[in-house]
């Protein structure tokens, strides 16, 4: 293997390995169990178990101490385990601590209820409020009273919380949620600040505000930092506790004394409120952490402000996956051996780096690179290089069995070759040709041997073959594309490479030309570019018809008013004039939408004669002058059930062709009528079928075709018109648009004779009903209604407020969206109706709609654009531009809930 290709294998083993790599250091992020991945759980307690600073505290210094209610005291006072503590006990407890100076005390224990004895709660009442600095813990009913993983603030779905017995809630300083955000594995890794939202602690940072601690909604997000194992705080027992002289003088002084229940010694089925700790190992005694021990452990993190923070996900993400990408990289360089170290090295970096971060309070889950990211990295360069040492020993053997076999491969190679391939001797002569080359070219090998019909493969460009053949003996190399005639005639396009062929000892042999017919490929690249050339003027003609529309709207109200003010017959006929050219240019810039807009629309009752008629206006205005129209409609043509929009694609497309066909003028002629074909007739028509039809004819007096043009009529890509003047598609869009709607195309030419295409389409057999016509006579005035005009358009603006006005309305106009909301806020109950146009700068319609409806629910709108066809909004109703004033008033009576009537 060549040292290039060496190289490249190794980069794309560093690529393969890197990713792999970095996905497995990353995959347990997103797929570990709901509370994170055992290898991040891992990571945390070994920090925890690696750090030296996570040692027991000094129980003279700490600032906390626990009071537990051990087994020990209860057995010393007589006392059933199972049954709560006596709570004058309790009150004789915070007395105690009250006289020792107790800075703090903090029960957690639920006091949810009336002990059974009255006297004895007044009593502990009582202490609490002499004290002024206990916290209680209140209930927090979730998931065994602790939140999983995923629980916050606002994320649990359903909560309850219940605060201490009132008597007790009242007396204290404050009381807080006795709640602890556990793992899986039960171990207690994060902070759980309470119920945000709700103004509910937790019971540690109740405790922290009862003695000013200052602490932000940020600390929600820590992770606790562990001062060692269980027990690890200073605690003593609850007897050591109620005594004067089993404890130094001042022990409890300026302390925040946590009392709650220690780890029991029964069996495991008994409830208690304990944790694993991270510092926890199978040899240790004291496997479990008591809950209240966390409660304290979490306070100390806001007193020393040493909680632990973890980067973002996509931080760690990035960190991992660059982790996994640098020691593929450097890994698959190195030898077994070096690898190895380099593996153990990385290992010991990450750990501690690790525990530096931890030390300066920010914890990285460093086992996902030292048990996975690195022995994944060194396995890959053990295989990789296992794979290389195989590889060349095996290459030698493979460089040899090729040596033997090249000579046959290459001819069968080139036997079965796709590619035209030529052998030609330094004079000229072929002496091998492919069987590719025998079918392309149309001659077999004995044919190209001969001089004559070399002369003729080259003849459609003998000076660029000549120039071919100097290049490539000159510089042993020569590309192009080169023009070929087959012994058909047909003139091929083939991408063709000459080399140069030399013997043994260097001289030129002879010449390997290697040709590719690309004659379709360059046909189709040909065609995609015209396609391309006819969507952007497609685009383009639907943004000039979306501005004619929006130009031709204040023209059509304005002459509107105007005619209904003029006094004369003449002024009225003038105008009358204007309005007839005014609907007729909208009638064009309709077609042109039509056409452009395009796309695949949902089948209805089609009026053949009404796209007749709009495609005769079309033809008459654009077509040349020397083409002259007929149209043969019958009044009662039945409708046909198809898209409207491809039904006048095939209109256009058949127009286009014989227009095409009279380049001198001549006679096109739209015919439709009712027709029913007989079995015998269907069977004379290509597709055809018997049943009820209605026929449309397109008629010309053209050119006409011959039959070998007839028979390819409909293929893709096929035309006889010159290059760059057809695109070879519209005949194949006519017929597949004909079979979609279940028709058929009869076809009718001969040269000289014109051509006529004939289009069976199946009768509609449910008809719709026509649409119901408002009568535009005798609309009621307005009553003084407020509506609110809103258009960007200065004389729309204008004739639309003249025009309400003019009907009794009292219209306000906004010429823009914030003027338009700003007064929807100000007088929103008083607009009864709201007209803006579909577009607007800054804001399209429908969005200012809705915004509207914030402001006033329910208002009826009228929606004016260019293009507007349909809305999900409700209540609202479409105007498309250009609307006369009758429409408007209509719309606007239907709007306001006013019947007409007729005058």
């Amino acid at each position: 293997m060549p040292d290039r290709s060496k190289i490249v294998s190794r980069v794309a083993g560093v690529i393969w390995v890197g990713l792999l790599t970095a996905l497995l250091g990353v995959w347990p992020l997103f797929y570990g169990t709901s509370s994170g991945s055992w290898l991040e759980h891992a990571s945390y307690d070994s920090l925890h178990r690696l750090s030296t600073d996570a040692m027991p505290l000094n129980a003279m210094n700490a600032p906390v101490v626990l009071v537990y209610l051990d087994p020990a005291t209860y057995r010393a006072a007589g006392l059933d385990p199972l049954r709560p503590w006596p709570r004058q006990v309790h009150a004789q407890l915070v007395r105690r601590l009250t006289e020792a100076g107790a800075r703090a005390v903090a029960f957690d224990i639920l006091f949810a209820g009336p002990g059974p004895d009255p006297e004895a709660d007044r009593d502990l009442a009582g202490a609490i409020r002499e004290s002024g600095c206990v916290v209680l813990a209140g209930e927090y009913d979730i998931k065994s009273s602790h939140l999983a993983e995923g629980d916050n603030a606002t994320g649990a779905r359903s909560r309850s919380w219940s605060p201490p017995f009132g008597p007790f809630a009242e007396a204290a300083a404050g009381w807080g949620l006795a709640v602890i955000r556990i793992d899986d594995d039960l171990v207690v890794r994060r902070h759980f600040a309470g119920l945000v939202s709700e103004s509910k602690p937790s019971l540690a940072h109740a405790v922290a505000k009862q003695i000013g601690v200052k602490h932000t909604s940020e600390l929600t997000a820590e992770w606790m930092r562990y001062y060692g194992p269980a027990l690890s705080l200073p605690h003593v027992s609850y007897a050591e506790a109620l005594s004067s002289d089993a404890l130094p003088a001042g022990f409890f002084r300026d302390k925040i004394v946590f009392i709650g229940a220690r780890s029991s010694e029964g069996s495991f089925d008994q409830p208690r409120d304990e944790f694993r700790s991270p510092f926890h190992s199978w040899g240790r005694k004291e496997f479990f952490m008591p809950g209240v021990e966390v409660h304290a452990t979490q306070l100390l993190n806001l007193l020393r402000q040493d909680g632990l923070h973890r980067g973002s996900r996509g931080v760690e993400l990035v960190v991992l996956a660059g982790i996994g990408l640098g020691l593929a990289a450097s890994l698959m360089w190195l030898r077994p051996v070096w690898a190895t170290a380099g593996a153990l090295a990385a290992v010991v970096v990450a750990m501690v780096g690790s525990m530096m971060a931890f030390r300066a309070g920010t914890w990285f889950p460093w086992l996902l690179v030292g048990l996975v990211q690195a022995p994944t990295a060194w396995g890959g360069s053990v295989l990789f290089q296992s794979v290389e040492w195989y590889r060349a020993r095996r290459q030698l053997e493979a460089e040899r069995r090729i040596a033997q076999e090249r000579i046959r491969e290459q001819a069968a190679l080139i036997d079965a070759a796709h590619d035209a391939i030529l052998v030609q001797t330094i004079d000229g002569a072929v002496t091998y040709a492919n069987p590719s080359a025998e079918r392309l070219f149309g001659r077999s090998l004995a044919e190209l041997r001969e001089h004559s019909a070399v002369q003729d493969l080259f003849s459609p460009q003998p000076d660029l073959a000549a120039r071919a053949r100097a290049v490539a003996l000159k510089d042993g190399d020569w590309n192009g594309e080169l023009l070929l005639r087959a012994a058909s005639g047909a003139i091929l396009i083939a991408s063709s490479r000459w080399t140069l062929i030399r013997d043994g000892c260097g001289q030129p042999k002879a010449l390997l030309l290697v040709n590719r017919d690309v004659s379709e490929q360059k046909a189709l690249e040909a065609q995609f570019l015209r396609t391309q050339r006819m969507n952007t003027i497609g685009a383009l003609a639907a943004g000039m018809a979306h501005d004619l529309n929006n130009a031709l709207a204040p023209v059509l109200m304005g002459v509107q008013i105007l005619r209904r003010n003029a006094v004369d017959d003449e002024s009225r006929r003038m105008l009358q004039m204007i309005e007839d050219s005014t609907h007729r240019g909208a009638g064009m810039v309709r077609q042109v939408l039509h056409f452009a807009r395009g796309g695949a629309a949902s089948a209805e009752t089609v009026d053949l004669a009404g796209l007749v008629r709009e495609l005769e206006h079309l033809v008459r205005d654009t077509f040349p002058h020397g083409i002259k129209l007929e149209t043969f409609l019958p009044p009662d043509l039945r409708p046909v059930r198809g898209r409207p929009t491809e039904l006048h694609q095939i209109l256009l497309n058949l127009a286009v062709n014989a227009r095409d066909a009279m380049p001198a003028g001549g006679r096109l002629t739209f015919a439709a009528d009712n027709v029913e074909l007989s079995a015998e007739e269907a069977a004379a028509i290509p597709g055809g079928r018997p049943g009820r039809f209605v026929s449309l004819m397109v008629s010309d007096t053209g050119t006409g075709m011959t039959p070998e043009v007839r028979a390819r009529l409909f293929e893709a890509f096929f035309t006889t018109k010159a290059e760059g003047a057809g695109t070879g598609i519209g005949l194949s869009t006519v017929q597949r648009i004909v079979k979609s709607h279940e028709g058929f195309v009869r076809v009718e030419s001969e040269p000289g004779q014109g051509s006529t295409f004939e289009v069976f389409l199946p009768v509609a057999t449910e008809t719709e009903a026509a649409p119901r016509s408002d009568s535009l006579a005798g609309l009621p005035r307005g009553q003084g209604e407020r509506i609110l005009v809103a258009d960007d358009e200065l004389a729309i603006r204008e004739l639309l407020v003249d025009g309400l006005t003019a009907e009794g309305y009292c219209v306000l106009a906004a010429p823009n969206v914030a003027v338009a909301l700003q007064l929807l806020q100000d007088q929103g109950s008083e607009i009864r109706l709201l007209i803006t146009g579909n577009s607007m700068p800054g804001m399209d319609g429908p969005s200012l709609v809705r915004e509207a409806r914030k402001l006033r629910s329910g208002l009826p709108v009228i929606l004016s654009g260019a293009d507007s066809a349909a809305s999900s909004e409700e209540n609202t109703r479409l105007l498309p531009k250009p609307f006369s004033l009758d429409e408007l008033l209509l719309a606007v009576a239907q709007a306001l809930g006013k019947t007409t009537h007729p005058t």
